[in-house]
């Protein structure tokens, strides 16, 4: 008990200085990042560092540089929403897509209910147009991940409290909350079965709970902390991803690692990983896997995943993400012929439109620097940079696709969660 204290005390005191360090510098790389921007440069995002990676890349063309690609301008800012007093660390929309759920370092939940984003045309909405449902304040310190169960009807979070903690979307009251052996960096429900969770701890744990059996835990030991995971559709396997920069996919029957690959040679720190889900056969495969050495790598997962190999398909730069928790989100254009799922035509130049296939992905990352980067990713073997959204005015952590609609979320330090939208209804011709 005395070390746990210890690691928490110290955790709670790094973290102080880190928000000190934050608030002091906040103005002024801001500052910096709109002045070089007025010399002529607003293709290039202001950077701190360059890229430093010596890893095995695809060829030069799909390493994807801001400046170096055509802009566009698909999404715009529609909705802020405000009530965090600290810093958003994470944002997910619900399957169902009513409801957006955000946590944050002030040690609150907050669900938000989203329906009509799109009908805020001709400027900005704020909180006041759209509507916070529930305000879930048992966590102790900063929440670092959320996630829904399938029907929507519980959110799962978890925290550097080291617990996990379900909710009741419709009361707002807590209905479970469970110890854990480490601070928690990510949750998830099983897919098939809420009652079943999974979360990755800076302990090196990945644990699965079921709350009709709690004392019945399996807790599987990695070498390194466990700072992303994925269940598969049949929750009989896991990807972890980890501080030591290799992905490990799981056998929860037996807590056997039946497959690891290391994401890039220099082994940077892994702050993330997203699929693109899709229920048909020939449908998209890709992970997408954040990494501290600030590219962003897509990969192939194969046509039985999580037994067949990843094979790289893109590197993706631009973004920054090293030292941060930066997470990333998948979202498929789907399209009847117009492609007005996602894009209305005249929101993109017409050589970008006539190359938009059918199973084309965006992906969209938050980065370390105040900005929300959106990248195309084709069936046919090819990416594109999109756009660079601006209106944070510091580090935007994650980001979030609506399931159905073409909304996008992004939350930041600087303590707000942003609405994205795309369509053709703001447009006038």
């Amino acid at each position: 008990m005395d070390a746990e204290k210890k690691e928490t005390k110290l955790l709670k005191q790094r973290i102080e200085v880190l928000e000190k360090e934050n608030i002091a510098l906040k103005k002024s790389l801001y500052d910096l990042s709109v002045r070089f921007n007025m010399l002529g440069h607003r293709a290039v995002p202001f950077t701190i560092d360059s890229l430093d990676a010596n890893g095995d890349l695809p060829p030069m063309e799909s390493l994807l540089e801001p400046q170096r690609t055509r802009r566009a301008t698909a999404f715009s800012l529609k909705a802020e929403l405000k009530g965090h007093t600290g810093a958003v660390y994470t944002v997910e929309f619900s399957q169902c897509g009513r409801f957006l759920a955000s946590g944050s370092f002030d040690k609150s939940v907050r669900i938000w209910e989203t329906n009509g984003v799109g009908s805020t045309v001709g400027g900005v909405g704020t909180a006041g147009s759209l509507r916070e449902v529930q305000g879930l304040r048992k966590h102790a310190v900063t929440i670092s991940d959320v996630k829904w169960s399938s029907d929507s009807a519980e959110l799962l979070s978890g925290g550097y409290d080291q617990t996990c903690k379900i909710w009741d979307v419709e009361s707002g009251k807590m209905v479970d909350s469970y110890e854990c052996e480490g601070f928690v960096q990510a949750v998830s429900f099983s897919p098939i079965d809420r009652n079943i969770m999974f979360y990755g701890t800076s302990r090196n744990v990945l644990g699965i709970l079921d709350r009709r059996k709690p004392d019945a835990a399996l807790t599987i030991r990695n070498d390194s902390m466990v700072n992303s995971l994925y269940v598969f559709p049949d929750a009989m396997s896991v990807l972890s991803a980890d501080a030591s920069g290799c992905l490990k996919t799981w056998d929860v029957r037996d807590g056997r690692s039946c497959h690891s690959f290391v994401n890039e040679p220099t082994k940077k720190p892994i702050s993330h990983i997203t699929v693109c889900d899709d229920k048909s056969d020939d449908g998209p495969r890709y992970l997408a896997v954040n990494s501290y050495d600030n590219v962003l790598r897509v990969y192939d997962r194969g046509f039985a995943p999580p037994d067949s190999s990843y094979r790289l398909l893109h590197a993706l730069k631009g973004y920054k993400n090293k030292n941060w928790p930066i997470k990333s989100s998948f979202r498929r254009i789907k399209s009847s012929g117009s492609h007005g799922d996602i894009f209305a035509k005249a929101d993109i130049p017409a050589d970008t439109i006539d190359t938009i296939g059918d199973s084309d992905v965006l992906l969209a990352t938050g980065s370390a620097d105040p900005f929300v980067y959106l990248y195309q990713i084709s069936s046919h073997g090819t990416s594109e940079f999109l756009q660079r959204l601006e209106g944070h005015t510091d580090r935007v952590y994650a980001t979030s696709f609506h399931p159905t609609e073409p909304i996008l979320a992004s939350c930041s330090a600087d303590f707000s969660v942003k609405l994205w939208y795309s369509g053709k209804s703001k447009r006038s011709s």
